[in-house]
């Protein structure tokens, strides 16, 4: 049964969704207070087929089941981007929308809507609604498709997933041996000739140099440390996930390879320029904050290819990558902090408190990195200094020029890093 319950939104729910996004604060909070928050359980109808009600639906919690006048059955959920726009806004609607599970939602009237933004247009054209909904409902079928396959194997333990390469985890199961020692590292290490070759260049170079070069895995993991060898080691094996036997998808993955890449570089060098935060770690956070689109599109590498050529894959692409690549980092038994990074890297607004952690750091290095750069990033980003991370990481003093000359100055560090990487 659909219940009416005491509860108002808060205005953090509502300036998420697309028809109050543009709204003040003060707009918001006078919406907030005549709204209450409705419940339903599973099976109830929140919409019927061919229904006229003129309000706006929005999902908060839960997940939907959506089918179309030609019997055609799709879900949402309330962790997909689509649940910011509202629940089939087509009169008269086209969907059956009913609960699939216990369901937490918004119902919005069109007069509210209308008083929130003074003369808003509410109403427009039949066709306008057919084009937007249609647009919205397929990448909703394509989003889903992926979600609702990651999470029935999920479900069912049989989740394909990437795991951590074996290299990496051999040399962590070392390291957290209290008896471990170099030599011990060292082994685990020489197992992967190509791992072990590039721990060896990381402790030559630069960064890491001392009085005379390391010529065995041994001294370099003495020079290093076992923390930042194990952190290394992980950088380095995670190369072999940013692959794909699909042709289809090899140019996907080679950008987001690339795009990692570059923002574990910048990562690595605002982490020592500003001296908050390990540089190695910082590295690897970079590296990993977009590990969760490696494993949409190794499963978008199974949908048929008429799907896959579709526009919207990239934006299903970077819906899933965040809520994806925290599993996956906390299936990897990972520190939390690279799990929170996979999760909220994209939260350009974030409140994470007064004390800057890797969030922030990539965040901030994320925007760097498409600075004079090609607009490929499917939403409008913001200006680096805009951002509170900018704030919380100590660069407020600076301008974005400024930070962007302190990265021009670190150039050849960063081309250093990246070649380490292998991009």
């Amino acid at each position: 049964m659909i219940r009416e319950t005491t509860e108002h939104p808060t205005t953090a729910t509502l300036e998420r969704l697309s028809t109050l996004q543009d709204l003040g604060a003060a707009e918001l909070q006078g919406v907030a207070e005549q709204l209450v928050i409705h419940t339903a359980a599973k099976g109830d109808r929140l919409i019927e087929r061919g229904s006229t009600d003129t309000s706006t639906l929005y999902l908060l919690e839960g997940k939907l089941k959506l089918t179309a006048v030609d019997g055609e059955v799709q879900f949402m959920s309330h962790t997909d981007a689509s649940a910011r726009t509202p629940i089939a806004r087509l009169r008269p609607s086209r969907y059956e929308v009913a609960a699939a599970t216990s369901v937490r939602f918004l119902r919005i009237a069109a007069e509210l809507l209308e008083h929130a933004h003074g003369a808003m247009e509410t109403q427009t054209s039949l066709a306008g609604y057919e084009v937007t909904e249609e647009e919205d409902f397929g990448k909703l079928q394509l989003e889903n498709e992926l979600t609702v396959r990651l999470y029935e194997d999920l479900n069912a333990d049989r989740l394909l997933l990437p795991s951590l390469p074996d290299v990496a985890v051999r040399v962590g199961q070392a390291i957290s041996d209290e008896n471990a020692d170099a030599r011990t590292v060292a082994r685990a290490v020489e197992a992967d000739p190509a791992i072990a070759a590039k721990l060896l260049k990381a402790a030559n170079s630069a960064r890491f140099g001392g009085r005379g070069a390391v010529r065995t895995v041994e001294e370099a993991v003495v020079r290093l440390g076992l923390r930042t060898t194990h952190q290394l080691v992980i950088t380095f094996a995670l190369r072999e996930l940013f692959r794909t036997r699909s042709g289809r998808l090899q140019e996907h993955m080679r950008a987001v390879w690339d795009h990692s890449c570059r923002v574990a570089a910048l990562s690595h060098v605002l982490a020592r320029k500003i001296g908050k935060l390990d540089p190695d770690f910082a590295l690897l956070a970079g590296l990993v904050h977009d590990i969760g689109a490696v494993a949409a599109l190794a499963y978008a590498s199974e949908q048929p290819p008429e799907q896959l050529a579709a526009a919207n894959l990239e934006e299903a692409i970077h819906d899933l990558r965040g809520q994806v690549g925290s599993m996956l980092l906390k299936r990897w038994q990972l520190p939390p902090e690279l799990a929170e990074v996979a999760e909220s890297a994209e939260d350009w607004h974030r409140d994470g408190g007064s004390v800057a952690d890797y969030v922030d750091l990539v965040i901030v290095a994320q925007l760097h990195s498409h600075v004079g750069g090609p607009a490929v990033h499917p939403t409008p980003l913001p200006a680096i200094d805009s951002v509170p991370a900018y704030g919380r990481l100590g660069l407020g003093a600076l301008s974005p020029e400024a930070s962007v000359q302190i990265l021009d100055e670190a150039a050849d560090e960063i081309r250093e890093t990246e070649e380490l990487l292998g991009r």
